[in-house]
């Protein structure tokens, strides 16, 4: 007798467990596609800071020269396959730079070329940029 009491109350809600799902799907897997993107990008601006990090000590070498210092960077940032790159040094001449002076390396990389997802966010700036600052090493 219980048993027949409880059935008509399930049947009626059958149905709602797929109409709930129908609703909440999407958004999960629009929510877990938004973690792997922002995860991703977090993942390319650590490995662009390294690679900025990588250049300038090239850069403060004595001898050092742009080619140097752009091809080390390029190195590092093959580790995840970006190569639509700008790289920047100021001063743009490593040769004008004296012995105890700055040597700054920046990288710009566009977040559409390194996007899993290119156009999934609207983000406010369009570049992920990360540069190192370092003094030029003396010779004796």
């Amino acid at each position: 007798m219980r048993n027949l009491l409880i059935q008509p109350r399930l049947l009626g809600r059958r149905g709602s467990s797929a109409v709930e799902f129908a609703v909440i799907a999407p958004l999960m897997i629009l929510f877990t596609f938004g973690l792997v993107e922002i995860g991703r990008l977090m993942l390319v601006k650590q490995t662009v800071t390294h690679a900025t990090r990588e250049g300038a000590r090239v850069a403060v070498r004595p001898t050092a020269d742009l080619a140097d210092v752009t091809q080390r960077v390029r190195d590092e940032l093959l580790t995840l396959e970006i190569e639509d790159v700008v790289i920047e040094t100021e001063p743009a001449s490593l040769e004008l730079v004296e012995p105890g002076g700055e040597v700054t390396v920046r990288v710009r990389v566009g977040i559409d070329t390194v996007s899993w997802i290119p156009g999934y966010f609207n983000f406010s700036v369009n570049d992920i940029v990360a540069e190192t600052c370092m003094r030029r090493e003396y010779t004796q």
